[in-house]
C-alpha cells in the first residue's frame, strides 16, 4: 500500500478485497488484483470501478471539521488512482488493469485523441442544437450531425432515427468543429477502445504475409490504415515492400 491508502485509512477508511480480477507483472513478479471495496468512518461500504471515475473521499485534512461533513474536505482521487496505489502497480499495470491494454497503445489512443479534439464520448439521450454540417460515416453509425452549444463545445451526434424520441444516441464532443475524418478516427478509437476493454481483439497478431509475430502499432499508417490492416491480420510488411 502507498501513501494516499495511508492518508484514507488515517482518516478512518478501511478496504476490504473481493472476487480475483487480474494477476499482473509488476518490477519482476505478478500480483493478483482483486475487486477493492471501501468502507467509510460511517459504515457505508462502496465497490470501486475498475476506471477513472472521480471519487470524493470526505473527511478532515485541513484541520478545520466544521467542513468535514459538507464535502468541502476531503481528498480527492480517482477510482483507478486507489487501485494504482493499493497494490502498487506501475503504470504498465495499471493501464492493463482500467483499459485491458499496454501502456503503449494507451499513450497512443491518448495521443490520437489529442490530435483530432476529441474530448468525451457518451452515449445517451439527445441533445439539441442547430446543426451546422452533417455526413455520413457509415460505421454502423450512418448520418453524423455537427455543432456547437451556447457554452463553446463542439458536438457531433448521431442523427436520431429511431422510432422512439428519447433513444440514445452516440455523441462525441470536441475541442472544434470536427469534419467527416474528425468523426471517422473518434470512431475508430471508440473501436479499438471497447475491443481491447471487452477482449474481442489482442494487440498483437501473427501476420498472414509474413507468420511474424506483430503489434498493432507496428503497422505503418494512419489510425485508419492501421485498423484496416489489422482487420486482415496483415501487418503491412508487403506494401512496404513495394
Amino acid at each position: 500500500m502507498g501513501k494516499l491508502i495511508e492518508e484514507l485509512m488515517k482518516m478512518g477508511y478501511s478496504f476490504q478485497e473481493g472476487n480475483p480480477l487480474l494477476t499482473l507483472p509488476v518490477n519482476g513478479s505478478s500480483v493478483q488484483v482483486n475487486e477493492l471495496r471501501v468502507q467509510s468512518p460511517e459504515g457505508q461500504i462502496i465497490l470501486l470501478k475498475r476506471d477513472m471515475t472521480p471519487m470524493l473521499f470526505p473527511g478532515d485534512t485541513d484541520g478545520e471539521p466544521h467542513n468535514d461533513a459538507t464535502g468541502e474536505d476531503g481528498i480527492r482521487t480517482t477510482c483507478g488512482a486507489v487501485y494504482q496505489d493499493y497494490y502498487k502497480l506501475d503504470e504498465e499495470a495499471t493501464s492493463l488493469l482500467l483499459y485491458n491494454h499496454s501502456l503503449r497503445t494507451h499513450k497512443y489512443l491518448v495521443q490520437e485523441r489529442q490530435r483530432i479534439g476529441l474530448t468525451s464520448i457518451k452515449e445517451g439521450a439527445p441533445e439539441s442544437f442547430f446543426v451546422l454540417d452533417e455526413f455520413n460515416v457509415g460505421m454502423g453509425v450512418g448520418l453524423i450531425e455537427t455543432g456547437r452549444y451556447a457554452d463553446g463545445r463542439f458536438v457531433a451526434q448521431s442523427a436520431n432515427q429511431s422510432l422512439y424520441e428519447d433513444a440514445d444516441v452516440l455523441r462525441m464532443h470536441f475541442d472544434h468543429l470536427p469534419d467527416q475524418r474528425d468523426v471517422e478516427d473518434a470512431l475508430i478509437i471508440r473501436k479499438m477502445e471497447r475491443d481491447f476493454k471487452l477482449g474481442r481483439h489482442r494487440e498483437t497478431f501473427t501476420c498472414t504475409d509474413c507468420q511474424q509475430t506483430r503489434h498493432w502499432l507496428d503497422i505503418p499508417g494512419t489510425i485508419q490504415e492501421k485498423l484496416a490492416l489489422r482487420m486482415m491480420r496483415k501487418c503491412g510488411c508487403t506494401t512496404q515492400k513495394k
